[in-house]
This record gives structure tokens, sequence and C-alpha cells, in this order.
């Protein structure tokens, strides 16, 4: 009887056992999670890690370095019981240039192996760099005029994430070339400071080391012509009912219109910028780009533009294209050989079609009355591709023809003129 109850006790002891180690014993490992995720990275960038652990909670983390057989230890922490979840930061100290591995272990507080607890090990492979690429400049001489473009040609050291010309407040981006070398068509800004606005290179690198670089160019100001426009409620009833869906709040005409001239006209050149980084990486055009037939010229690009109602100023706006106008519903053609990447409605610009010429190059042609091409659809220099009307805010039939780069309308007056062309953009 003795020996059977201390069989018993034995058994009891044991399923006992069992339960607390099924219990403090589970075998669940902490979760390491680390961002940003990179593989090239400098000292200035900042680490996140969180970890979790869903059994009885986190135990012990340690950060390390390894480059060269030699370890460094960034970050050490031990937890409180009962702490499921942390999370911490820690940046790179100085290392040497090249590649070192990143580890991160984590224990838990479970008694598995021998009370010693899970560990998860975290290994990530990197490259520390702290250098700014190198930028040469291969073009030399660079004549711009506000309102204008120009093209530089430069080399970089090694690969970048983004390179470009910075002018103020924009951003054109350059095109790498199966030669090797970037070339970035530009503009400078029709609203940019002479003398304070000076356009850079700049090219960050895979780390996010950033480097600038000044180019020498020749800028010609430019006085713009101011037109004084008078809005009268004829017009406001004709043109205003198309933008009604877009402002319903909008009741007032005139209050309908300013939404238009202003918060409209602004979305719409957003859209110009996004619509920009829809280009080839190499130019598709050929020669110089063709003026609309027989048109004449009703106002130019850069005017600035005073609106009144009733003998009172209401608003100041600029325009940033070539008003052309022949006979209603004339043809219009392509300016020149090209990509469609936007055909349809516009806001302000109406019924809009937008060819790209490659490196963020666009011709645009706006207010027509038909379109005859669809957007991916290619073209060539002179085919019909829709015909002038007065959709949008035109105040009657004529083509808005506009030249963009990058987002940012500039003179299309440069691109009609083939000496100006290849002195400035076709020799480089």
């Amino acid at each position: 009887m003795k020996k059977k109850i201390y069989i018993l006790f034995i058994i009891l002891i044991c399923v006992g056992l069992g339960l607390v180690y099924f219990v403090f014993g589970e075998r669940k490992k902490p979760i390491i999670n680390v961002s940003p995720d990179l593989i090239y990275t400098n000292a200035q960038k900042t680490f996140q890690v969180v970890a979790k652990d869903e059994g009885l909670g986190l135990k012990q983390l340690r950060v390390i370095l390894k480059q060269n057989m030699k370890r460094i230890t960034v970050l050490e922490q031990v937890f409180p019981a009962k702490t499921m979840t942390w999370s911490g930061e820690f940046k790179l100290p100085k290392l040497k240039q090249g590649p070192f591995e990143l580890l991160i272990i984590c224990t838990d507080r479970s008694w598995n192996n021998w009370g010693k607890g899970n560990t998860s090990l975290y290994v990530k492979k990197m490259v520390y760099d702290t250098k700014a690429p190198l930028i040469s400049l291969v073009s030399k001489k660079h004549n711009l005029s506000q309102g204008g473009a120009g093209l530089v040609v430069y080399k970089v050291s090694e690969d970048v994430t983004q390179t470009g010309v910075e002018v103020g407040k924009y951003f054109f981006p350059a095109y790498k070339q199966k030669n090797g070398l970037y070339y970035c068509l530009f503009a400078y800004p029709y609203d940019a400071r002479p003398g304070e606005d000076m356009p850079t290179i700049t090219a960050l690198d895979l780390a996010e080391n950033k480097a600038k670089s000044g180019f020498y160019y020749h800028l010609n100001k430019r006085k713009f012509r101011h037109d004084k426009i008078n809005i009268s409620d004829r017009f406001l009833k004709a043109k205003m009912p198309q933008f009604q869906s877009i402002f319903p709040e909008e009741k007032d005409l005139l209050h309908l219109f300013l939404r238009v001239n202003q918060d409209l006209r602004a979305k719409n050149r957003q859209e110009l910028r996004k619509i920009g980084l829809k280009t080839a990486d190499h130019f598709l055009f050929t020669g110089q780009f063709l003026r609309q037939p027989n048109a004449a010229r009703k106002a130019s690009f850069g005017d600035h533009r005073s609106y009144y109602y009733q003998g009172q100023l209401i608003d100041k706006q600029v325009h940033l294209g070539i008003d052309l106008a022949s006979l209603a519903q004339a043809p219009v053609p392509a300016a020149n050989n090209g990509k469609v990447v936007f055909a349809g409605f516009l806001g302000i610009y109406g019924q809009v079609v937008i060819i790209d010429h490659g490196l963020g190059l666009q011709s645009l042609y706006a207010h027509l009355s038909q379109i005859d091409v669809q957007e991916g659809e290619s073209v060539r220099k002179g085919q019909i591709i829709g015909r002038t009307g007065s959709t949008g805010m035109a105040g009657g039939d004529h083509l808005h023809f506009g030249i963009v780069i990058s987002g940012l309308p500039v003179n299309p007056v440069e691109w009609w003129d083939l000496n100006w062309l290849k002195n400035n953009i076709l020799d480089r």
C-alpha cells in the first residue's frame, strides 16, 4: 500500500513539474523589428528597435556591431519582469568605411533551454558610408533666361537614389544615359529670384549623403508684361457652370471664379508636376518645335494678369503659356515627336493633350474642342492631335500652347528657335 502511495506521489510530482515546465518553459522566441530597413547607412541615421514577447516577457537585449573581427556594443537593455513590449533607438558610432554586421540578440524569461530562455538573433549585413558622392561637370557654359530652360551634363562618382538641379523651391530630376553621364533639363523659373535662387546640382547616394555643386551660368533677366482683364457677368455665366461640380458649395459665380482661378489653378499645376514624371530617360524629339500655323499671338508667357470685376481688383495670376488664335476649331499639330502622357479634361486648361519628349520635356495643348489622340499613343511632328476650342477658362476659341519641364512651364519661344536649340540643348 505504501509503495502504491509513493508511486502515485512521484507521478503527481512529475505531472506538476511537467505543468510548471509547460507554463514557464514555453518556446516562443521574442520578435525583433528594426527600422528603417537599410543596407547603406551613415552616422546620422537613427534606428529604432522594437522587441515583443508573447510568453513570460522580455529579459535582455543587446545591439552589437561587428566589423573586421571587432565587436562594439552600442545598446544593452535589461528589462523588468512582465515587460512584454519595448522600443528603443540607437545611432551608429564612428566606423571604418565599408561593410559591417548589425547583430541584435534578445532573450526572454522562459525556463526553456535549462533556464537560459528563448533567444532571437537579428543579423543584417550593411555598409557604412559617410562620404558624399563626387559631382564632375561635363558641360561648361550655360546661358539662361528667366522663365527659360537649360541643359547641364555631369558625372557622379557612385550610384545615387536621386540627382538633378535645384533652383529655389523647384527640383528638376536628371536622367542617366547609357554612356554613364547624367543629363538634366532644368528651368530658371519665372518666379525665381535672380542673385538668390542659384541653380545647384545635387546628388543623394544610397546612404543618403548629399552632394551639391554649383556651375557657371549667365542669366538674362526679363521684364514680364502686365495685363488688365475685366471679368463680366456674361463671362461668369458662360464659363463657371462647368466648374460647379468641383466646388458645389460655391453658389455665387464670382466666388466660384475666384476658387477656380486660385485653388483649381494651383491644383492643376501640381498635377502637371506629377505628369512631368511620366517621361522617357532620353530625348524623343527631332529639331525645332512647330508653332501652330497661321495663328496670331494673343498672350505671351509670363504675362502678369490683374483681374477686375465692376472696376475692383479681385485677383492676380501669371499666364504660363502662349495663346495662339486663328480660325475657330482650327487643327492643332503636334509640335514634335513624342508620346501622349495625358489626354482629357484638366481644370482651368479644359480639354488638354500633353506630349512627352523625354528628360521631363513636355508640350501642352489646352482649351481644345476635340481630342484626336489617346494616352500612350506615339505621335510624330505635325500630326493633328485635336482642334482648338474654348474649354476651361478660355474666353474665346484659341490654343494655349505650353512647354513644360518636369511639370514647370517655361517659355515656349525658345523651343521654336533652331539656333537656341542647337546652342543650348542639342550641342550638349
